[in-house]
């Protein structure tokens, strides 16, 4: 820091300036700290050794532009278009005196800056301006430490880039003709980021990848499967080679048939997954933001609150959708909500999306409706899971009647069997390959069936 003599103009322009960076400054600090305190209201986590640095550093920049706005008076004074009389320059004299003008390094900018405050707020300025730069260095401290996670765009899937050099012309002709109507639509609330020409475009990549897959298959089984089926299951008698082809000739059209079906109707598939999971979140997201909405704050920033919190994942996507309406398509909150009720998975959610819509419009209150429709969708996810802890008791005693109690009766009938030596064309190791075949079968149904009823806890 040091002494200098600057011109009246410039002394002024300099103040003029340095105001306009305290006031920039000032605004981005004050909007953090309106952001944390936001927080902080909607019960997420917040760090009150950053709260404190915000605070000070707020208040060091206010003090800092008032004695810069005390020292404009006198600068003032001595800027004139004419000549003074001599009285007057005495006095224009004593005020210059007044006046100091200060170098100083400011960490924004590559190099010094001047300034003219009066001598009397000197010593304060300075101690106020070391204040703000080293709570700007304990705040880059603080954001290091616990570094906030972005999230970036994803790259382009390579799978898919080779499926449009073959198959985009065709796919695109086909949805212009208007096959595979709905298709984009389903796209969109199963929150697969693929546009219907591409999707369809990997599902015929993959049909085809399928057919060769086929081919292979069916040309193991020729050769191979039915020399280890007549070992186990059938009389050692070899057939002929036209009779196998027949019998699995079928298989090179059906593979690529049912690989294509497959991922015609798996975003239908994954939406109601995805559905499901959001309408398991949505209570506990209601009366999340039923608390925030009691505090009187902007709506839009609700959503903003619930998303910060990462505690609902799959809510937390549609509020994203929402927000992205607003802060990148420019919409209105209103038309944004029925903007994403069109498109989410969960019905649940769309009503919720069209009753906030209707509610703002009409100048409701946001708490109340939240309330009654949390209090709604509480007693359904009580019924849902007494519904799922009956349904899984039903279970348990299928469970033991078939995979427990069958096998005993198939064990005596094949102790009986053996007996009497009755011939069913299937060899006692045959018998019990199928028994153990079909008991470990009927397991794995049972446990994918009762993975997809269960409740999403």
């Amino acid at each position: 820091m040091g002494n200098g003599e600057i011109g009246n103009i410039g002394a002024l322009k300099a103040n003029v300036t340095h105001t306009k960076r305290i006031l920039r400054e000032t605004s981005i600090f004050l909007n953090h700290y309106n952001a944390l305190k936001e927080l902080e209201k909607g019960g997420g986590k917040v760090s009150r050794e950053e709260q404190k640095i915000l605070h000070d550093t707020l208040l060091s920049l206010i003090l800092q532009l008032r004695m810069i706005n005390n020292s404009l008076p006198d600068i003032l004074s001595n800027v004139s278009l004419f000549k003074e009389l001599p009285a007057q320059e005495t006095t224009k004299k004593a005020e210059k005196e007044n006046l100091v003008s200060l170098s100083y390094k400011h960490p924004a900018l590559a190099e010094g800056a001047l300034l003219t405050i009066k001598k009397e707020d000197r010593a304060r300025f300075l101690k106020e301006l070391s204040l703000t730069e080293n709570s700007i260095k304990r705040l880059k401290k603080e954001y290091k430490a616990k570094p906030e996670k972005i999230e970036e765009f994803k790259k382009p899937s390579s799978y898919a880039i080779l499926s449009n050099k073959y198959f985009l012309k065709l796919s695109t002709q086909l949805l212009d003709e208007g096959y595979f109507k709905g298709l984009n639509k389903e796209l969109r609330k199963s929150n697969l980021y693929f546009l219907s020409s591409t999707y369809i475009s990997m599902a015929f990549l993959t049909s085809v990848i399928s057919f060769f897959v086929a081919i292979f298959v069916v040309i193991f089984l020729l050769f191979f499967g039915f020399s280890l089926d007549s070992y186990f299951l059938f009389a050692r008698v070899s057939e002929p080679i036209l009779m196998r082809l027949l019998k699995t000739f079928w298989l090179i059209f059906v593979i690529p048939v049912l690989t294509f079906l497959a991922f015609y109707f798996y975003p239908s598939t994954e939406r109601k997954s995805i559905s499901g999971k959001i309408n398991h979140e949505l209570p506990f997201v209601l009366i999340h933001m039923s608390a925030i909405a009691g505090s009187g704050i902007e709506p839009t920033k609700i959503f903003r609150i619930v998303i910060s919190s990462r505690e609902y994942p799959h809510t937390r996507k549609e509020f994203k959708k929402l927000l992205n309406e607003i802060n990148i398509y420019g919409y209105d909150l209103v038309t944004a909500l029925r903007n994403i009720a069109r498109v989410t998975s969960s019905q649940k959610l769309a009503d919720v999306f069209n009753g906030l819509a209707t509610t703002i419009t009409s100048g409701g209150s946001l708490k109340e409706f939240l309330d009654k429709r949390a209090e709604t969708l509480v007693f359904d996810y009580k019924l849902e899971m007494e519904k799922s802890t009956k349904m899984a008791e039903t279970f348990m005693d299928l469970y033991i009647s078939v995979v427990i109690a069958a096998p005993l009766i198939m064990t005596m009938l094949l102790v009986m069997i053996g007996l009497i030596n009755v011939d069913f064309g299937l060899t006692p190791i045959a018998l019990s390959l199928l028994m153990i075949f079909g008991v470990a079968l009927i397991n794995v149904v049972f446990l994918v069936f009762l993975h997809l009823k269960q409740p999403n806890l």
